[in-house]
């Protein structure tokens, strides 16, 4: 997704919600590394960095403290790691999205909206949103983990979507002077709007809600985009 990644000891490994599934296939970790990291994600998501010893993610992962040394280094090491961990495969998650909604728009509308559903998922999961309160709460003494985080859920998600909106301008589907305004634009009424239904992802959202909150964004997007013409009439909720 043009990002940078967080600098991180031997390997990286999943998300949050695919850590089990990935893990072994992608990176071939240890199953010790593997259980290190799934009970970092859990403890840092409910009692933050500066609350969480490695004692207490090695008890929870079933190891010893010298175990998880061993593999991270130090306490800094295994928060690099997780945060790496949730990170990196959301922006590979994203690059899909972006390809098999935005590369070929066969209809405006419906491949925006499809776009949109998908990247507000993505953000707004749950594992996702608890491990975000975390760095937003502790941002001040890990300033390093949320520029990174930015990065994922921001800038280059940005740059990826001013890149295909430049596309779209080019062969006549959209009409965008400024790609990267507009990026920022349709961030701002797709996630901007689902952050703040969602109080930024601590109260769930329902499908029928993405559904509204996404079509409604792109409608605006779309009216102040689109060529004349191929503004596509909302799609039937």
């Amino acid at each position: 997704m043009g990002r940078r990644r967080v600098a991180q000891a031997k390997g990286s490994d999943t998300s949050p919600t695919q850590l089990r599934a990935n893990v072994h296939a992608s990176h071939g970790v240890t199953e010790k590394r593997v259980r290190i990291l799934q009970a970092g994600m859990r403890v840092f998501a409910r009692n933050g960095f500066q609350r969480t010893s490695v004692e207490t993610v090695a008890i929870a992962a079933g190891v010893s403290k010298q175990t998880v040394y061993n593999h991270f280094g130090d306490k800094k090491g295994l928060i690099t790691a997780v945060v790496s961990t949730a990170a990196d495969p959301l922006a590979e998650e994203f690059d899909t999205i972006l390809g098999s909604t935005l590369a070929d728009c066969t209809d405006l509308r419906a491949n925006f909206e499809d776009f949109g559903r998908r990247w507000v998922r993505l953000l707004l999961g749950p594992d996702t949103s608890a491990l975000r309160w975390v760095m937003l709460a502790e941002s001040e003494s890990q300033p390093e983990l949320l520029a990174a985080w930015g990065e994922v859920s921001q800038e280059g998600a940005l740059r990826q979507i001013a890149g295909r909106i430049e596309r779209l301008t080019q062969i006549g589907q959209l009409d965008v002077p400024d790609a990267w305004r507009a990026a920022r634009q349709l961030r701002a009424l797709l996630l901007g709007e689902a952050e703040r239904v969602s109080a930024f992802g601590r109260v769930a959202l329902r499908e029928e809600e993405i559904h509204e909150l996404v079509a409604s964004g792109i409608d605006i997007f779309l009216r102040a985009y689109a060529p004349a013409g191929k503004t596509n009439p909302p799609h039937p909720q």
